[in-house]
C-alpha cells in the first residue's frame, strides 16, 4: 500500500506547483468517454455446484470497452475536480462438456465504476492542456453463470468483487472551440480484484463547458 500512496502523491505534489494554465476558474462541464482497458488477469471467478460436483474457474477478461459518463469543475486555471461513472459491455464465456457430454457452462461478466478524480492543467497553448490526474474509482465486478444439461437449465450462481482502487493518469486536452474540447488520456488503477492484477485504461472523450475552456 506504501508504494500505492507514493505514486498517488507524486501527481498531487505536481499539480502544487504549476506555474501555467489555460483552463478558466470556477468552470463547469459534461463529458463522455469511450475507455478501453488492457488487464493483465491470473484467475477469476469461480462456479460451484454441489450436485453434480463442479468445480470451473474462468478467467476475467484481459480487455473490456467501456463508456462512462463525467461531471466536472474548475476550481483555478490550473485544478479542477471530476466525477464520473462507468460502465462495461458484457464479455460472454461458454464451457462444453464441462461435467458431462451434454453439459454446458455459460458465463457473462461485466463492471461498473464510480470515481472522483482530481485534474492538474499544464498550459500548452490556449488550445491545448497536457493533464495529470488523480483519484479513486470504487470498482465493480459482476459474473453470472448459468449452467445447463442437455440443454435443461441446472443451476444459476452469481459472483461478486468490489474494489476502491487509487488511479492516476496522464493525457492531453484540445479545446476545438471555446465550448467544446477533446480529451485523450492513459489511466492506472491500482485495483485489487483476485484474478486482476493489473488495470491499464485508454480514454477518449470530449467535454462540454458551460463556460469557455479558455480566456480569449
Amino acid at each position: 500500500m506504501k508504494h500505492r500512496l507514493g505514486y498517488m502523491i507524486m501527481p498531487l505534489v505536481a499539480m502544487l506547483y504549476i506555474e501555467e494554465a489555460s483552463a478558466v476558474p470556477n468552470q463547469y462541464y459534461i463529458g463522455t468517454d469511450f475507455i478501453y482497458d488492457f488487464n493483465k488477469v491470473n484467475g477469476g471467478p469461480t462456479f460451484k455446484m454441489s450436485n453434480p460436483q463442479v468445480t470451473q474457474e474462468i478467467d476475467y477478461p484481459k480487455n473490456m470497452p467501456t463508456a462512462a459518463i463525467n461531471v466536472g469543475y474548475n476550481f483555478s486555471e490550473r485544478l479542477g475536480i471530476e466525477a464520473s461513472y462507468q460502465m462495461s459491455g458484457r464479455k460472454d464465456h461458454k464451457m462444453y462438456n464441462v461435467y458431462s457430454m451434454n453439459s454446458q457452462l455459460k458465463s457473462e461478466t461485466r463492471y461498473q465504476s464510480y470515481g472522483l478524480d482530481f485534474i492538474a492543467y499544464i498550459r500548452s497553448t490556449d488550445k491545448v492542456d497536457w493533464l495529470l490526474s488523480a483519484g479513486v474509482g470504487q470498482y465493480e465486478f459482476e459474473t453470472k453463470f448459468k449452467y445447463t444439461n442437455g440443454g435443461t437449465p441446472v443451476r444459476k450462481y452469481t459472483d461478486k468483487e468490489d474494489s476502491l482502487a487509487p488511479r492516476v493518469g496522464a493525457g492531453i486536452q484540445i479545446n476545438l472551440d471555446e465550448y467544446v474540447s477533446f480529451r485523450a488520456m492513459f489511466r492506472y488503477v491500482f485495483i485489487d480484484v483476485p484474478g486482476i492484477d493489473k488495470m491499464q485504461e485508454i480514454m477518449l472523450g470530449v467535454r462540454l463547458g458551460f463556460s469557455p475552456f479558455f480566456y480569449n
